[in-house]
């Protein structure tokens, strides 16, 4: 089995490859790391196997590790860290559910835990959660049956709605709405509404000479929107579609 050897994150010199620096005695995660400016200084967060690693990115100084994971064998850190202001959000969906922290200049406060004793109010397990205007959005659940999409108050956990019936899905917000893909390759736009789940439209996408579905599961890839053009992808195909408005 892998062991820990100091190199959860390794810097390399983009120009000639060389490691600058390895530092981080934990294993990797599927998140990525996560660049933010604090308190006027640059910090990088890595939520690895084990919990979070805030550090300079610069010089490679740790900040500290805030251990977050389950105690299942088989769980994993895929979320990424959603930094707001001073305060960084990290979720996963296997035991501790979310975590909210303060960062400060020496270390951090927890502002919100949760623990198994409650009912979670976000458990991400793959797509990093989106937050506007005071909510965050996201996918809470680690199966399908009991996944849901949900709004909750960023600052207090609090669930302004949740929407169970469209499996695990992920998200992509632009211009006031969430184009939302359920993993069985429902492509869905949303309003961005933190008072109720407002569902616009909702598509299957076919293929117009054989009627044969385009996106077929898994849809775990989150949609990338690039110049009006819109990619989502599903098992063994990349489906790109015009999203550009129509002119007056």
């Amino acid at each position: 089995s892998l062991k820990p050897n100091g190199s959860a994150v390794v810097a390399f010199n983009k120009h000639t490859g060389k490691v600058v620096y390895k530092i981080g005695d934990n294993l990797a995660s599927y998140a990525s790391p996560v660049l933010a400016t604090i308190h006027d200084r640059r910090y990088c967060f890595v939520l690895a196997r084990g919990g979070l690693l805030a550090f300079e990115p610069k010089s490679g100084k740790i900040d500290f590790h805030f251990p977050f994971r389950s105690e299942d064998v088989e769980s994993v850190n895929a979320s990424n860290p959603v930094v707001v202001g001073d305060h960084v959000f990290i979720s996963e969906c296997y035991g501790p559910g979310s975590v909210l922290l303060k960062i400060k200049t020496r270390g951090f406060d927890v502002v919100r835990e949760e623990s198994k004793k409650f009912k979670k109010s976000m458990a991400i397990h793959w797509m990093t959660p989106i937050y506007h205007d005071g909510y965050l959005y996201g996918c809470s659940g680690r199966n399908t049956p009991e996944a849901s999409l949900r709004c909750i108050e960023f600052a207090t956990g609090k669930v302004m709605w949740s929407e169970p019936r469209l499996t695990r899905t992920s998200l992509l917000m632009v211009d006031g709405h969430f184009i939302c893909l359920g993993e069985e390759g429902t492509l869905r736009l949303l309003k961005v509404n933190p008072n109720k789940f407002e569902e616009v439209s909702s598509v299957e996408l076919k293929d117009p000479r054989t009627g044969e579905s385009l996106l077929d599961y898994p849809c775990w890839a989150a949609p990338i929107l690039s110049n009006g053009l819109l990619y989502v992808r599903g098992e063994e195909r990349l489906v790109c579609l015009e999203l550009i408005p129509a002119k007056k």
